[in-house]
């Protein structure tokens, strides 16, 4: 007679085991934040591109380099090289040094505008998916898609390797063309939004877009392509640009 409170004790017991086992599995949505939210240091950092960082000035016009006596209409690209030899090049190179330092040695934050939400799916990331990572004959569960729900983002878990980036919600900022056009009291740099992560059957390799807008008509996009490495942290495999305005 003993036996059997034991009995049902041991069960009681199984029960909440098993119960917290299977509340500790993470759902899709809860696991594809906690892959974006892994990624985004390294994937902020790398579509914010400060141009005014770049190691040498971009490449001058054809009617500058014809102005200072290069001969453009035949060869742009000898044009090109003959300047850079020549003291014009040298003092605006030194010129752009020295503007480079003082930017990486100021430490004014630099804010930019993130959506409150990400809900955007890209349907057609699927075959994207697939095509990149032939070689492992990925298999994508269309069915499985939630293209109704997203996550709401939490912006205390925002952190760039940049460590002058800060994000505020684009709730924050005005609508229309005012968003451009706004004299902000802050460092204000731009606009970066991402869709959500679509992964294969097995989550081990996925995709997302990003775009990142400097202006009205001033920005771009890419497909990031990811995967899982061998210590079970997500890596950046690739990425395409997709657009330009």
């Amino acid at each position: 007679m003993t036996k059997l409170p034991q009995i049902l004790i041991l069960i009681l017991i199984s029960t909440i085991f098993f119960n917290c086992e299977q509340k500790t599995e993470l759902t899709n949505l809860e696991f594809e934040k906690k892959v974006f939210y892994e990624l985004f240091p390294e994937l902020s950092d790398k579509m914010y591109n400060d141009i005014r960082l770049m190691p040498t000035p971009p490449p001058p016009s054809p009617k500058y380099l014809t102005e200072k006596g290069f001969d453009t209409r035949n060869d742009y690209h000898k044009a090109l090289k003959d300047w850079e030899k020549s003291d014009d090049y040298q003092h605006r190179l030194n010129d752009w040094k020295e503007r480079r330092d003082s930017i990486i040695n100021d430490e004014t934050l630099i804010y930019i505008a993130f959506p409150d939400s990400i809900n955007q799916f890209e349907r057609e990331d699927m075959y994207e998916l697939i095509n990149h990572f032939n070689d492992q004959k990925l298999v994508v569960d269309s069915k499985a898609f939630d293209l109704e729900n997203g996550f709401k983002v939490d912006f205390e878990k925002l952190k760039s390797n940049n460590q002058k980036l800060r994000f505020k919600p684009i709730s924050e900022f005005p609508k229309g063309r005012e968003f451009w056009t706004t004299n902000y009291d802050f460092n204000f740099q731009g606009s970066l939004s991402f869709s959500r992560i679509l992964f294969d059957k097995t989550k081990t390799f996925g995709v997302l877009n990003a775009g990142f807008g400097k202006g009205s008509l001033d920005g771009s996009g890419c497909r990031i392509f990811i995967r899982k490495g061998e210590n079970g942290n997500w890596i950046i495999d690739k990425i395409k640009g997709t657009w330009v305005s």
